[in-house]
């Protein structure tokens, strides 16, 4: 009798094993997040699918995000993994980190592109709550294309074709647009004129008119001046963020206005990318929220330029 009570409980084991195996696409996420440069080891197949478990994640978000607590903004990162290294491992401790779109293209490192986005969103997979990957104007392209657009080369260039370029894209257009958090509204460019917080909380992520304004635009005062008719002046950013109850806009996609607070305060570009370091007021910066802002000043604004973080200093226009 023994013998076979044996044998029921091994069968049993067996049969409903008391540890969940993880799987091969958890394993891979796992590997990553705690060894980022792992990223460069993944071949097409493994990535492929891990894009199919992120892509779900990001389907539920809507397109404007609301936060609470403290959360750091992170602007184009344009490829630059090493940065994007830095900044995880720097403020990986807040409530929130807040990516700005243009993840893709530009880099300053050999597939830096692939190592950059991939990291992050399998950095999504793992904490979709704390990450938040907003879309920018390169992640837009299927929409409005924008130049230069390397992207889909250099996946040509790494794995023999463009099949795993299409499974990003079915990626891209699942990102959000914005956040609004402590009274701050971020996204990667413009802002939404005329819109009210219930029609932001509506929103398509894919929207063409929403993509055009919030990804493509630039203050009227920009040398870049992209987005046409979208642009906004300092009546247009204030007669909206008073709208939705913000003071302040926190951008990238600028980089001629880099590290400057503009419109009496209420709107500050921020890039976070070594390639772009000597622009505008210069730096790798990221701005930190931990409480509710009436002004950019009230932001912390921390720069990498010299490989250690340090307080920045925002230049005013």
């Amino acid at each position: 009798m023994e013998k076979y009570l044996h044998e029921i409980i091994d069968f049993c084991i067996r049969l409903f094993p008391l540890e969940v195996k993880m799987t091969d696409v958890e394993n891979i996420i796992n590997r990553v997040v705690n060894d980022p440069d792992y990223v460069a080891c993944l071949d097409e197949n493994e990535i492929e699918d891990c894009l199919e478990e992120i892509k779900p994640i990001l389907e539920k978000e809507e397109s404007l995000i609301e936060l609470n607590g403290n959360v750091v903004f992170i602007g184009d990162t344009h490829g630059d993994f090493n940065t994007t290294k830095a900044i995880v491992e720097r403020f990986f401790n807040v409530n929130h980190l807040v990516f700005l779109g243009d993840y893709i293209d530009r880099e300053p490192m050999k597939w830096g592109s692939i190592y950059n986005i991939t990291y992050l969103l399998l950095l999504k997979c793992s904490y979709p709550e704390k990450i938040v990957l907003l879309k920018g104007n390169h992640e837009c392209n299927y929409a409005i294309p924008c130049f230069p657009y390397e992207f889909e080369v250099e996946i040509i260039q790494r794995y023999g074709s463009s099949d795993l370029h299409g499974k990003y894209v079915g990626v891209f257009s699942s990102m959000p647009l914005m956040v609004l958090t402590n009274n701050v509204f971020a996204a990667h460019g413009g802002i939404l004129k005329e819109a009210n917080l219930k029609q932001l909380r509506t929103t398509g992520k894919n929207d063409l008119g929403a993509i055009e304004s919030l990804v493509w635009s630039d203050p009227v005062v920009s040398l870049t001046y992209r987005g046409a008719g979208n642009s906004f002046n300092e009546e247009d950013l204030v007669k909206f963020l008073d709208g939705i109850n913000a003071r302040v806009f926190i951008r990238g996609h600028d980089y001629d206005n880099l590290g400057i607070s503009i419109y009496g305060d209420r709107c500050i570009t921020i890039f976070s990318s070594s390639r772009y370091k000597e622009m505008g007021n210069r730096g790798i910066l990221v701005a930190i929220a931990d409480k509710e802002v009436s002004s950019a000043s009230d932001l912390v604004i921390k720069d990498f330029s010299i490989g250690k973080w340090i307080i920045y200093e925002a230049a005013r226009r």
